[in-house]
């Protein structure tokens, strides 16, 4: 790696955890363990910790913060599909394929991250909201549908994406434990520092653009 990919990557990683420092401040400090064996620690805050494990057909990643918002201003965030490109990080196109009712969508989106092509992939998601019977806690499940959308050229369409947004309540309901899953494979050629990035930048981004978007909307609500 050269001197100057370096400093980049330094520069990336370090900006990522004063974004999100700064951004939400939290006076909660996460206790969150390992989901078990061959799970490496890869980022942690007083705010989001972030695990790794590679796997065969390419790497899982499981996150937890704390949000000061409930779990269903966060789902709501979640899933507002349409809107993605105000918010959400790298994603310059955002749109619904079909919807069933409020459980069943299929949604496309585009991503520009940095350094590399930009990617796409149709995702079809499951939405499931709290209720008594589950505890109250708010699922957005999904997994990829590569071909339910036609590919674009130059566009490198990411095959294989699965992973959740989990919300539960705690503090009485006015806060959340919100955990993020993920199996993908980026697809393309990703030199290993681009794709280390996803943990220490891009992972750390998003929780930042979700959060501070569903406190925003929590606190409209009051």
């Amino acid at each position: 790696m050269s001197s100057v990919i370096k400093l980049m990557h330094r520069l990336a990683v370090s900006g990522a955890g004063l974004l999100l420092g700064c951004a939400v401040p939290v006076a909660w400090s996460l206790d969150v363990q390992s989901p078990g064996a061959g799970w490496a620690e890869a980022y942690r805050t007083g705010e989001l910790v972030i695990f790794t494990k590679d796997v065969e057909k390419g790497r899982r990643i499981v996150a937890i913060a704390e949000v000061e918002a409930p779990p269903e201003v966060i789902f709501n965030v979640v899933n507002d599909f349409e809107n993605y490109p105000d918010f959400m990080p790298y994603v310059i196109e955002s749109r619904v394929l079909s919807r069933n009712n409020d459980s069943e969508v299929v949604a496309y989106n585009r991503i520009a991250p940095p350094f590399v092509s930009e990617r796409d992939y149709p995702l079809k998601f499951r939405m499931t909201r709290g209720t008594p019977a589950n505890s109250g806690v708010f699922r957005s499940e999904w997994t990829a549908r590569p071909d339910a959308e036609p590919e674009v050229k130059g566009v490198v369409r990411i095959r294989l994406n699965e992973g959740s947004w989990v919300a539960e309540p705690i503090s009485g309901g006015t806060r959340t434990r919100l955990t993020y899953t993920l199996l993908t494979n980026p697809g393309g050629l990703i030199p290993d520092f681009v794709a280390n990035m996803s943990n220490t930048v891009a992972i750390p981004k998003l929780f930042k653009a979700v959060m501070t978007r569903s406190i925003e909307k929590a606190r409209a609500e009051k």
